[in-house]
């Protein structure tokens, strides 16, 4: 019999519980007289939560579907937000979309994700989230201003000209087009991104986890479905 929480067999007898033996794993310390508690979730379940969360259900659908409470569904989900981070790789870019994409925090305050997009190589570069304002674009702009890349397009929002050197920047609304599908692509891949009324924050880093899961997804490298 394994430890059902770190599934080594390395183990002792630790007398009786209910008319069933008792083990000590030697590993972890847990005590246990089963494989596998009624409550633990399986991974089938878990991966099946998240794929459904990257589809656009919210956790109170998933939970419905899948029998198990919404505030499991919120936790799995902010464990792995925490657990991974974008890849940075140092290959050069030849131009960088970028653009605003807004939604709801706490008692449905605007709540601005500034998006960073690899036009060519179709994939999302770098994200922060904050206000809309030129001190939320330096956080992002620090990302990404040691980097090899030749060109930024993006609209005519202030903040963009005051950062960008001239010579690297493009302002125009018809060279943001891949960022643009990008951004709706969120929208409908996120619930808490489509209404303020049905889906929305109580806390920024939620949207921050969201937007990394959904990224890698994107990206193909989220190992967690693998």
């Amino acid at each position: 019999m394994k430890c059902y929480k770190c599934q080594s067999t390395d183990k002792v007898k630790a007398g009786f519980t209910r008319n069933l033996q008792r083990y000590k794993c030697k590993s972890c310390g847990c005590f246990y007289s089963v494989e596998s508690k009624s409550d633990v979730k399986s991974l089938e379940q878990k991966r099946a939560a998240l794929e459904m969360y990257l589809e656009g259900m919210g956790f109170r659908a998933i939970g419905r579907v899948l029998g198990i409470s919404y505030g499991t569904v919120y936790q799995w989900v902010k464990k792995w937000g925490e657990s991974v981070s974008l890849p940075k790789s140092e290959a050069p870019i030849e131009i960088v979309e970028l653009d605003e994409i807004h939604s709801y925090v706490q008692n449905k305050k605007y709540c601005w994700s500034w998006i960073a997009v690899d036009r060519f190589g179709k994939r999302f570069v770098d994200f922060v989230c904050g206000k809309r304002n030129t001190a939320t674009f330096k956080k992002l702009w620090s990302k990404l201003k040691d980097r090899e890349i030749n060109g930024f397009c993006s609209d005519y929002w202030k903040s963009y000209s005051e950062i960008i050197p001239s010579e690297m920047h493009c302002e125009s609304k018809t060279e943001t087009f891949t960022v643009e599908g990008y951004n709706s692509r969120i929208r409908h891949y996120l619930a808490r991104f489509k209404r303020k009324t049905k889906c929305y924050s109580k806390k920024q880093f939620m949207i921050e986890n969201s937007l990394k899961l959904l990224f890698l997804k994107l990206n193909n490298q989220l190992c967690i479905l693998n």
